[in-house]
């Protein structure tokens, strides 16, 4: 009995100063977004555009669940955190400036690649700035800070998908002569809509936030049907939903800013 609770001991994680190898699985989803992002790159440098935006995609989501598996496992640690800015910089920062910017953005010249280096710095600052308002919250514990839903700013991989969106409605409507051929092929209007997104990322406005959500138990099955049928929808009609998808996003947003500023005023 007694070598039998020795070899369990021996399976802890904090044995002899070692740590069980499923700690590192969420770092190996943050290097698996990480990877994505850079073949995005190059599938932009090919001019394979639909795989550019689907493996920007493909990093969006392992973003979104690598954070809660981390906490989930108990598995959250500084070089986790660390990885995970470096990783969201490249994947929504660095990659979406690069595959606009070789897409249509280098037709406008020198105005294009400014346009693409602003975007990329927009994500960097925001990156920064969550991190810094993160730690300073941790300090606080506040009771303010624990109940915030909602984000300061469009958040990184949310700008990335709205900034691709030009490129996105293209891949769907590709036909000559269609009523948003203005939008999708004129590098002025692309560069406006990236900047706008590269303003709104660095801005102070409130968005949704589904982190501080809870659910009533009974729509745990509607929610996990509807987000099959989101997946569905990315597989079989990709770029309908997505389009779809950042449509509800942008209405969202003045929402969003109505709903935070009447719970602010009555709060006062």
């Amino acid at each position: 009995m007694a070598k039998a609770g020795k070899r369990k001991k021996h399976s802890d994680d904090s044995v002899n100063g070692r740590m069980s190898i499923y700690r590192l699985v969420p770092n190996m989803l943050t290097l698996a977004a990480l990877t994505a992002g850079m073949t995005s790159i190059q599938y932009a440098i090919q001019g394979r555009w639909e795989n550019a935006v689907i493996a920007i995609v493909i990093a969006g989501f392992i973003d979104g669940f690598d954070g809660a598996v981390a906490r989930l496992m108990n598995a959250s640690s500084k070089l986790g955190a660390e990885l995970d800015t470096l990783s969201d910089f490249l994947c929504f920062g660095v990659a979406p400036a690069t595959i606009m910017y070789l897409w249509l953005l280098q037709d406008a010249g020198k105005i294009g690649w400014i346009v693409a280096v602003v975007f990329a710095i927009a994500v960097a600052l925001r990156l920064a700035r969550y991190n810094v308002e993160d730690k300073e919250a941790e300090k606080r514990e506040s009771a303010a800070d624990k109940k915030k839903t909602h984000f300061t700013g469009v958040p990184s991989p949310t700008g990335a998908g709205m900034a691709m969106l030009p490129l996105i409605m293209s891949l769907q409507f590709a036909e000559d002569g269609h009523k948003f051929d203005a939008f999708m092929t004129s590098p002025e209007y692309v560069a406006l809509w990236m900047l706008l997104f590269a303003v709104l990322m660095v801005s102070r406005i409130p968005t949704f936030s589904t982190k501080q959500v809870r659910l009533h138990p009974k729509m745990a099955v509607p929610l996990l049907g509807a987000f099959g049928l989101l997946i569905a929808g990315l597989i079989h009609a990709t770029w309908i939903t997505l389009i779809f998808m950042c449509t509800v996003y942008a209405i969202s947003i003045p929402i969003a800013s109505y709903v935070t500023y009447h719970k602010d005023k009555k709060s006062d």
